[in-house]
């Protein structure tokens, strides 16, 4: 049996009518969102070359699970930037997915865990797909075009079939290498906290650069915020924590679903309203950004 679940229809770029897209159901903050999420899910090569190495020891079915999931996801980058490109066509894509892929290095693929060990790095693949599969959501509910809405869906349904495969790993993986609740949590909580890393900033960055000084990332940091968590509700974070908690406490139960969506919408709450309230103090990471796109 497959890690990866078949898709009951594959996502394809080329499904799509794009020339029924209704631009005008999209503003300029969800384009900026979309455009920087499409960089994000661009770089899947990366992503993937770095967990066929850290679960180079589980064999073939493994390895195929990956690959697999690397060719969906890579098809999640060129959906979205198709998505882009009808809503607005003046996004120049190759030339910011070159500036965000030789100005953000990922994790270096040498077999090593980030997160300490493989049952480690399967929580924090649970959380990343769990909350991509939630952001769609946000997004499709967000998104006043009904092509739109059909091209987020179905983006959503792929990333909790993701987190359905790397769940089945953490499943096989706990029979070699138990965590305990405080360890499954450390490293859950910890990737929450990496929502706003350089990964996405850096892709904000080169994303607003058409219509703020290219320097100003703590601007396009504030601004992807500021964009985006108003707009998750209750609901949105209630499918996140039913998808988590199998993950991070070891059950699916009701009742604490409810607790930890409580939990995740404070803590969304929180970082809307600094979003709001001050932009976040980002000037050595500025200046690095412009070393490395040699810029003046």
């Amino acid at each position: 049996m497959s890690l990866l679940k078949p898709a009951a229809r594959p996502l394809r770029s080329t499904d799509f009518a794009w020339s029924q897209l209704l631009p005008a159901g999209y503003d300029a903050a969800l384009l900026h969102i979309l455009r920087t999420t499409a960089l994000v899910e661009s770089r899947a090569d990366q992503y993937a070359d770095y967990l066929r190495a850290v679960f180079a020891a589980r064999g073939s079915e493994w390895r195929a699970a990956i690959d697999g999931w690397n060719r969906e996801e890579r098809e999640h980058g060129v959906v979205l930037r198709r998505l882009c490109e009808a809503a607005d066509g003046e996004f120049g894509f190759d030339a910011a997915l070159k500036a965000y892929l030789d100005g953000v290095d990922y994790h270096a693929c040498d077999g090593i865990s980030v997160r300490g060990s493989i049952a480690g790095e399967l929580v924090a693949r649970c959380v990343v797909e769990a909350l991509a599969s939630t952001f769609y959501r946000v997004l499709r509910d967000r998104c006043a075009d009904p092509l739109g809405r059909a091209v987020l869906h179905a983006l959503s349904q792929d990333e909790a079939r993701h987190y359905g495969m790397f769940h089945a790993m953490l499943q096989a993986e706990r029979a070699r290498t138990p965590l305990s609740l405080w360890q499954r949590l450390r490293v859950g909580l910890g990737r929450m906290l990496e929502l706003s890393d350089d990964q996405i900033m850096f892709a904000s960055w080169l994303v607003d650069a058409d219509s703020a000084p290219r320097y100003a990332c703590h601007a396009a940091a504030r601004r992807y915020n500021a964009d985006l968590y108003p707009h998750y509700r209750f609901a949105h974070l209630h499918y996140a924590a039913r998808l988590l908690c199998p993950a991070l406490f070891g059950l699916r139960h009701d009742g604490l679903s409810r607790v930890f969506a409580a939990g995740l919408w404070l803590g969304v709450r929180a970082r809307a309203l600094l979003s709001a309230l001050r932009p976040p103090r980002r000037e050595m990471q500025e200046a690095a950004w412009r070393d490395r796109l040699r810029m003046p």
